[in-house]
């Protein structure tokens, strides 16, 4: 039998996307190989083993930037049993660990997915619900070609075995049906071996009760994503070529190459008194030794007379400005075409304010709210059908983030303080500021009147100046961090237990 029309197309779509994530990934990995300009080069270098060395990757900056300010803070249902059902499902499918992850590999490769498939127990209801993390080279969700926003299918494809025994499975899911098939052997275009699998004594197609493609596409962009660091794959290329020259450099600049100019006039018929590693009897000569024969010898103040040679010399090295100076212009043009703050490649910068360091990741900041919107949605998506296996038919999941950018310095809270002078109600102003809108309504509810959103924004706005203070004197090795935090907590906790004894007069 031969595979269905929608099977050869979503197997080919696969297989021909997999190159593209494979060079995303070893790019954020740092496995990418060098471009070399001759084999002879790469002959020299392998010599060296510099072909081998670990790449200084920066390419993956640009995707940590966008994952390390992607935090969850809390996935909460309107139901109380719901909210416990959910924390059920990320205890037991270790989401604490997953969710981060996959948030790394969606931004790395442009496409991840989860999937979301009861666990049935023995009356066949669900006894609990799986959700498992799928790479883009696993799983790939084809679209409706008239609605892209639908999905039409997903193809799961995996190998079993290697060499002749080599058994490729694939699996196509519907919204009714999940379609189970094989190819044994190494997989081919210009043939059509693909059979129905039964391997597993089930039917090759079984039912999907549920209504629904149990995969959930975590994206970049539409109808499939881009890598966050896909504009900084040239500039990593020419960095990994820079370092490379740079250390094959090395060994030159320590050991320079020496070089002598014969005198073809000066007779050299007699013997040579020079110490010589290759006659037999200085074959235990040691040229470090008073003793040896030699007069070269390595002290201050001796003359070398050398017989035959009219001058000598070593070669120059290559300057190492020659690579570095490029190699820093390459980090500064990933910055650039990756749209990521120069600051996330070097903290060792000139220091700048709040308000123009806010400015250089406007950017990035943009970006990660962006990816907050899409990831959010497509969580609360696979929650609710998650729910929906359990037995929860109308509930409505919210996922809640860290803030993308928050103000905690001195210009930031100051910002705060005149917009709400200017008229700006001040829970905007403090939504504006970062705060999480939960924090600002539990805060806000327990202000009787504005003296009391007075004090506490002076209180922060002082807050602000010791940190930027303490932090001068951690630089300056005045006070060390471990004493900043201790001294930061017990101000918070003092300033808290005051805000509530004030609040309960």
């Amino acid at each position: 039998m031969a595979g269905t029309e929608d099977l050869v197309y979503a197997y080919h779509e696969l297989c021909d996307a997999r190159p593209a994530y494979a060079k995303a990934e070893a790019y954020f990995d740092g496995d990418v190989d060098e471009i070399f300009a001759s084999d002879k080069v790469a002959r020299m270098l392998a010599k060296s083993n510099l072909d081998e060395l670990d790449e200084i990757n920066f390419a993956r900056i640009p995707v940590t930037a966008v994952t390390d300010r992607l935090h969850i803070t809390a996935i909460t249902a309107d139901d109380e049993g719901a909210d416990a059902e959910i924390a059920d499902l990320i205890k037991r499918n270790e989401l604490d660990e997953e969710l981060p992850g996959l948030h790394v590999r969606a931004c790395s490769q442009g496409d991840a997915y989860l999937m979301v498939w009861p666990d049935l127990g023995e009356d066949g209801e669900p006894a609990g619900v799986d959700m498992f993390v799928n790479g883009p080279g696993t799983v790939r969700v084809i679209y409706d070609a008239e609605n892209p926003l639908q999905k039409k299918l997903a193809i799961k494809s995996w190998c079993i075995g290697s060499g002749k025994t080599q058994v490729i499975r694939a699996d196509l899911w519907y919204a009714d049906r999940i379609e189970r098939w094989a190819w044994e052997g190494k997989h081919s275009g210009k043939q059509d071996k693909w059979a129905p699998y039964t391997g597993d004594e089930q039917d090759a197609i079984l039912p999907n009760p549920w209504g629904e493609i149990p995969f959930f596409h975590y994206r970049t962009g539409r109808p499939y994503g881009r890598p966050e660091h896909y504009a900084a794959y040239g500039p990593q290329s020419a960095i990994n070529k820079i370092v490379l020259g740079h250390l094959a450099t090395v060994d030159f600049q320590s050991l320079p190459q020496r070089y002598g100019l014969i005198d073809p006039a000066v007779d050299q018929s007699g013997m040579q008194s020079d110490f010589d590693p290759e006659r037999p009897e200085d074959i235990d000569a040691d040229p470090e030794s008073p003793l040896n024969p030699s007069q070269l010898r390595n002290d201050p103040g001796e003359m070398w007379m050398l017989q035959g040679l009219k001058g000598v010399g070593q070669f120059a090295a290559a300057d190492p400005q020659v690579y570095l100076a490029p190699f820093d212009r390459y980090v500064k043009a990933m910055a650039q075409v990756t749209s990521t703050p120069f600051q996330e490649f070097d903290s060792t910068g000139d220091a700048i304010s709040g308000e123009a360091r806010r400015e250089a990741r406007a950017a990035l900041t943009a970006r990660v709210q962006a990816r907050q919107r899409s990831f959010g949605a497509t969580h609360q998506d696979a929650f609710e059908f998650a729910l929906r296996l359990l037995g929860y038919d109308d509930v409505t999941v919210s996922v809640r983030w860290q803030p993308a950018d928050y103000r905690d310095d001195t210009e930031g809270w100051a910002t705060v303080q005149a917009k709400i002078d200017a008229g700006v109600p001040r829970e905007r102003a403090l939504i504006e500021a970062g705060c999480p809108p939960e924090m600002v309504e539990a805060w806000l509810s327990t202000l009787d009147d504005d003296a009391e959103l007075q004090r506490r924004v002076d209180l922060l706005t002082s807050l602000g100046n010791a940190v930027q203070a303490l932090g001068t004197g951690v630089q300056l090795g005045a006070i060390s961090t471990e004493q900043v935090t201790a001294l930061l907590d017990g101000v918070l906790g003092a300033a808290e237990t005051l805000g509530d004894a004030e609040a309960n007069r």
